[in-house]
Formats: C-alpha cells, structure tokens, sequence
C-alpha cells in the first residue's frame, strides 16, 4: 500500500440462500480490480478469483464459498489500482450456517495417509440418485458447497454431472433418469442449468424447449434428433458452447438377436449449443453405427439401451470423444467446432481399429463398460495419453467362450483404473499403467492425473469380485495413489454412502484459476 492510495469503503457481508456462501460487496475505483481473502483466522489462506470494477467505478458484489458450516470466518477485500498499487479492507467476520438435516447430504469419511500430502484443491463429489446431492469438501470430508436441486423435487431432478463454469458458476444436466419412483415412460424431465455458488438459476433449457429447436434441425446425415432426456455428461467449451449428451429413443430393424423384428431401442446424440443455449449442430449414433452390435446387456429389461454413452471430451485437434459403454468403445468424432460432418474418425477398444500391442497383450486387457475416458496429454493435435474407469462388466465379451449366458460361467468381472499410449497414425495402443481394485465396480467412476503425477481413482460403489449388485447403497471409494515402480502408495482415501457417487475428482477451488492450498 501506498501513502497515496484512496481509502476504501467498509464492504458490506451479507448472508444468501446459501448457508455456506456470504456476499461480500465493496466499492472501488475506476479500472482497479478485487478479490476476496478469507479463512478462520487473520491469516486467511482462501480467496476468490479477482474481479474488475464497472464502468466508473462502483460496487462489486462477490459470493464468497469454499467454508465449512456453523463457523465463524475472517474476511477482507485485496483492492490493486490500475497504477499496480493496493490496500486491503479491514478485517470481518461471517458465521455460515448449519448444514441440511441428516439424510439430505451424502455421508462423507476421508483420511490422509501419515506423511503424506495430497495434491492441492478440492475435491467435487457428483452424486445421484437417490439422494441427487452434489458436494465440494476437503481433505477431512468437510462440506464447503454444496447443490440441493430443490427447484426439481417435484420430479426427482438431480445433477448429472455437474461441472465449474469458467465464469465460476456451475453447470449442471439435471435428469430424473434413474429415479426410482419415476416410471421409466416418456417423457422423461430434465433441464441444463447454470447456476451461480448459491444455487440461484443464471439460464436454463428445459427439454421441450430443446426439442422444439431440434426439430428444426438436422444431423449432418440428414436425420431429426428429438431428445428423450439429457443424459451422463455434459462438455462445457472455452468457446462458451456447450456439448450436451441426450438419449433418443428410434424404431429400427434388427436382424441379429433379439431380432429379426422391429424394435424401439435406445442410443445417444449429441448436440452443440452455442452461448444462448440455442442449438447449432447436432449428431446421432443411429447414422454412424451398426444397430446390430450390441455386446452388452441388451432387452427389454433395459430398454433396449444400445449404445449408453456416458462422457464427451474435445480433442486437441477440435475434434469430440465420445465414450459408449455399451459398445465398449472410445470414439473420436469430426465435429471441427460445429462444421464436421459427425463421421467416427477412429473407435478405440476391443473390435475397435486400434491394435493393442505389448509383449503381454490380450483382448481382455482391453476396457470394457467403461466410464470417463479423460485425455491426459498430446502431441500437437494427436492424443497420446488416456485415462480410463475400466468397469469391466462384459470383460467375457473378449473370451473364447464370450458372455453365452447357457455356457460354462465367464470369469467374474473386475474393475481398474487404467491408462493406455496411443498413437493415431500407426494406429496402436499400448496399456501402460493399470490399478486393480480387487473389486467389482458395476458402474461410474474416473480417472485423473495430477500435476504432481499423483492418480486418483473414483470407484462407484464397488462390491466384492463375484457378488451381485446390492439392493442398497454401497459405500463409493476414492484413492489417490502415488505411483511408483514396485505398485502405488496410498495418499488419501474417501468413502461417500448414500446416494450413488457418478464421479469425484479435484478441482483447484471453487473460483476458475484459483487453487487453494498450493
């Protein structure tokens, strides 16, 4: 601070709808930018991404999140004028309320191994039905956030995901897709919504408004998409477009078993929105694949739900990837931001047109049902790196005796976290790290890699090797491992019951380009 610097107001803390989330206004000059500093005692250790004055100067409101509940925390403004210099605001205190009642939040448990230090944020937990909560905690399973969908409990809407907003909003596809009490008949509810820190709505596009635009629309192979619900992921985009991933039901005629006839089965589509949530582009996995393939789980029971792709992710060539769990497949579509033709560029898994080579390979080396492909590095505009929840519930399908239900049993299923090399020229993949579980994790999950080189792992309620799928909830698991050349260490672990855990992976904070502890 300087002698010359102008003094600043008191700011005004005022509580919000959220219990864990106070607003914090303060007036400052022309052209000078603030943040917000905070934590339980003077030292603060938290703060806020930094946010620029209006035209003239004036108010900035910012919502202040990332506190544990029923506490009483320490908080000031961090104000640099356009000149490089700055002042701080005098110290206040804000006491965050109490947490929803017992059963509303899932149940939370972590431990830190002794001398160890996990990678520095936290930890965003996407939880679905029954409970449809998603939390932000910390390295003890403290609550920070969290978003209580209350604006769709007369339908059982709950975030499917959830994902930070490079605005710092949330952006969250609510879907009724697995509630228990909803009958599986059309339609389906779901809405995507922006939300900011306290949970308020910033935009919205509800189902019917969608369709209504999609009927207008046509896929690059001339066919009308019309969604059923929104479903499994959801991309935001640097652009300010978004990938929305949406089920469509479609009549078709099978020949392979349960065939031939005519059936209504289910697949997937995708469809670009631009800023406005207006619809650009839209793609469909009823033009680009073979209604006749289906290695896993396919009748009535479910639907007929043929292809339950579960995650997108954009390329570094601008391209999408696309992951279908029931056709055990990763697929890199031609999307070239809205003006691709939508063609499959490349599947890569078993039957797919990468080969897996190493000196051990095996079909069954490769992922099956998997969930959360995530690219983890490139070389210029080619993948090289890739990071897969390998559920492996049809791992048979690659088996000389195949997944025959009237045959010798197949060898039980188990679960992984995986990464394989790739090489999009030759064409090849190479499995390169593994993680066995031990267990059998039927369905979610992600894989992520840190900076530090540490891994984490979310596996969604996994069950013994060889057991069937519970009734009732299993507690989710969450491990961070550091690898090393004998096996990988134990850094943190976390269990979350109640309510089935989609995925959990770190974020840096709850404020774009902020990470708290590092």
């Amino acid at each position: 601070m300087n002698e010359s610097t102008p003094q600043i107001a008191t700011p005004i803390i005022t509580p919000t709808s959220h219990p864990l989330v106070a607003k914090f206004t303060v007036t400052i000059p022309p052209k000078a930018t603030v943040a917000v500093q905070f934590g339980l005692d003077t030292s603060y250790g938290r703060w806020t991404s930094t946010v620029g004055a209006p035209e003239g100067g004036g108010a900035v409101p910012i919502l202040v999140a990332g506190m544990k509940a029923s506490t009483l925390y320490h908080m000031r403004a961090r104000v640099e004028l356009s000149n490089g210099w700055w002042t701080t605001t005098p110290d206040q205190t804000f006491q965050t309320g109490a947490l929803p009642p017992p059963g509303v939040l899932p149940k939370l448990n972590a431990s830190t191994a002794p001398g160890q230090t996990p990678s520095p944020g936290v930890e965003l937990v996407n939880v679905i039905d029954p409970i449809g909560v998603s939390v932000v905690c910390d390295f003890d399973a403290n609550v920070l956030w969290y978003y209580q969908n209350t604006a769709d409990a007369g339908w059982e809407g709950y975030a499917f995901p959830i994902k930070p907003l490079k605005n710092g909003n949330m952006l969250a596809s609510i879907t009724n897709l697995y509630s228990a009490s909803v009958p599986q008949t059309i339609p389906y509810n779901s809405v995507l919504r922006e939300i900011d820190l306290t949970g308020n709505p910033v935009r919205e596009l509800y189902l019917a408004d969608l369709n209504a635009a999609l009927a207008k629309m046509k896929t690059p192979q001339g066919s009308v998409v019309q969604a059923l619900c929104y479903s499994h992921d959801v991309l935001p985009l640097w652009n300010g477009h978004t990938i929305l991933l949406v089920q469509q039901q479609k009549s078709v005629w099978l020949t392979a078993p349960p065939g031939p006839g005519q059936f209504t089965i289910l697949g997937d589509a995708m469809v670009d929105l631009d800023e406005n949530f207006n619809p650009v582009w839209v793609w469909s996995v009823f033009d680009n694949l073979d209604v006749n393939r289906h290695p896993m789980g396919f009748d009535a029971a479910d639907g007929y739900d043929w292809t339950h792709c579960n995650c997108i992710q954009i390329a570094p060539d601008g391209n999408l990837v696309l992951s279908s769990r029931h056709q055990n497949w990763v697929m890199k579509i031609d999307y070239q931001g809205g003006n691709g033709d939508g063609t499959i560029l490349w599947k890569l898994g078993y039957q797919g047109d990468f080969a897996l080579v190493g000196s051990e390979s095996a079909d069954t080396d490769w992922f099956f049902a998997q969930h959360y492909p995530n690219l983890l590095r490139a070389d210029g505009d080619q993948i090289t790196l890739i990071s897969v929840f390998d559920n492996g519930n049809d791992r048979c399908y690659a088996t000389p005796a195949g997944c025959d239900p009237v045959g010798p049993p197949p060898p039980p299923p188990f679960s992984r976290g995986a990464m394989f090399k790739i090489d999009e020229t030759a064409m090849q993949a190479t499995l390169v790290w593994q993680y066995p579980l031990n267990e059998y994790s039927y369905w979610g999950g992600n894989v992520m890699l840190f900076p530090d080189g540490d891994i984490e792992i979310c596996a969604s309620e996994p069950i013994p090797i060889g057991s069937q799928p519970p009734s009732q909830d299993a507690p989710s698991q969450v491990v961070e491992l550091l690898p090393g050349p004998s096996g990988a260490t134990i850094v943190w672990q976390m269990t979350v019951t109640t309510g089935g855990t989609y995925r959990s992976y770190r974020i840096g904070s709850l404020y774009p380009g902020v990470i708290w502890g590092s």
